[in-house]
């Protein structure tokens, strides 16, 4: 803490609490981020990997990181100060008054940009909500905590631990399948939600019917001041399979976005946009030709080709008869994930005594997080949740 003076706390969570400190050196006022260290040496990694990653992200619309450090038990993470507060506070403060559709594109591009970047790195930010979404005085958007964020080991990889808000999360993650970065889509659709009717899209009285309405997708539609193309946008967000859902490019080259980002964005933020659908493009391309090499290498061999993979999906009422019994709900601290590469196969299981480690993926619904709901308040839903799976 040398160096820098507590001004005040402005948040406290489960994780520790977030300071106002002035850097005496520079005069500069930042948010510091202070976390209560575990005891396990893999749950300690897993908290220094927020630091690891917000240092990777370097972008306008990020919290820029400044430094971290250790003492007394705790990891300090020292970052940007963002004086505008943040997305729900704004929300909040409107009182039911709409905002005009042309500064909810505006917010939104800025959101956009963000998460295609840290998509780019290969990073799931997992807990995207307005709670962590900031602004400037000036106006500019800026996506921030990275305590639940994930490094994938390629493009083509999955997750498969619970996190996020509740109230955030895709149907994917409810009904215990393996989840990419199309889950930060969905909860980028909640916000984008928000900003539309200054309300979340998904209200419920109780645990069982805000999960019935994330797994049907249930919600009411947009006021009918805004444009059809931001309907047709919220509708393509909430796709509940996420191979339906658009990717974040697709989404900043559509209709209004693709014309505010000419109009108000820098010119060097266009050239960014192009690069990144000529790149995803290429991708698409390559895995077409991939696919017709197997098949054609496969015919020629006169063998089968591969057979489509495909996940069994349990009817979200399984999820919700198993509700009856849960207890309280309780939020955790990120701890240790198990240390195996994450593919589209799931978890891994083991057999040992055989020459090679079978792989499949636990189709049953995530017990801990379904232990845990009943009699917990629907107000916490709003808050963060690491649930690892057995």
């Amino acid at each position: 803490m040398e160096g820098y003076t507590v001004l005040r706390v402005i948040g406290e969570g489960t994780f520790g609490r977030a300071l106002l400190v002035h850097h005496e050196r520079s005069g500069q006022d930042y948010v510091m981020k202070e976390i209560r260290l575990p005891k396990s040496a893999g749950a300690i990694q897993n908290c220094r990997q927020e630091a690891v990653l917000l240092a990777k992200m370097k972008h306008p619309n990020i919290v820029a990181f400044l430094e971290s450090f250790e003492a007394d038990g705790h990891l300090h993470i020292v970052m940007e100060y963002c004086d505008g507060g943040d997305l729900l506070q704004t929300v909040k403060r409107q009182r039911g008054k709409l905002f005009p559709e042309e500064k909810i594109l505006h917010w939104f591009v800025q959101m956009c940009l963000a998460v295609q970047h840290i998509h780019d790195q290969l990073v799931l930010h997992r807990d995207i909500k307005s709670k962590n979404i900031f602004l400037t005085q000036s106006g500019t958007v800026k996506l921030g905590d990275f305590g639940s964020a994930r490094l994938l080991r390629s493009s083509m990889a999955y997750a498969r631990t619970y996190v996020g808000t509740p109230y955030y999360v895709p149907p994917e993650i409810w009904e215990n399948l393996p989840y990419n970065n199309k889950s930060d889509i969905w909860s980028l659709g909640c916000v984008l939600y928000e900003l539309c009717t200054l309300k979340h899209p998904f209200q419920a009285n109780g645990w069982k019917n805000l999960i019935l309405k994330i797994c049907q997708g249930s919600y009411s539609p947009l006021p009918t001041q805004y444009s059809y193309e931001l309907h047709y946008l919220m509708k393509q967000m909430f796709k509940r399979s996420p191979k339906h859902r658009p990717s974040v490019t697709t989404i900043l080259t559509r209709g209004h976005l693709a014309k505010l980002i000419r109009r108000c964005m820098p010119a060097e933020i266009t050239v960014e946009i192009e690069q990144q659908v000529k790149k995803e493009f290429r991708g698409q391309k390559d895995k077409i030709q991939v696919k017709k090499d197997r098949e054609t290498s496969a015919k020629d061999k006169n063998v089968p080709g591969p057979r489509k993979q495909h996940w069994d999906r349990e009817p979200p009422s399984t999820v919700l008869n198993v509700l009856q019994n849960a207890s309280l709900l309780a939020s955790s601290t990120a701890e240790e994930e198990e240390d195996s590469e994450e593919t589209p196969t799931g978890s891994c299981i083991r057999k040992y005594g055989e020459e090679k480690a079978r792989r499949r993926w636990v189709r049953k619904p995530p017990e801990t997080l379904l232990n845990i709901l009943e009699n917990a308040d629907i107000s916490l839903a709003f808050q963060t949740y690491t649930v690892y799976k057995p």
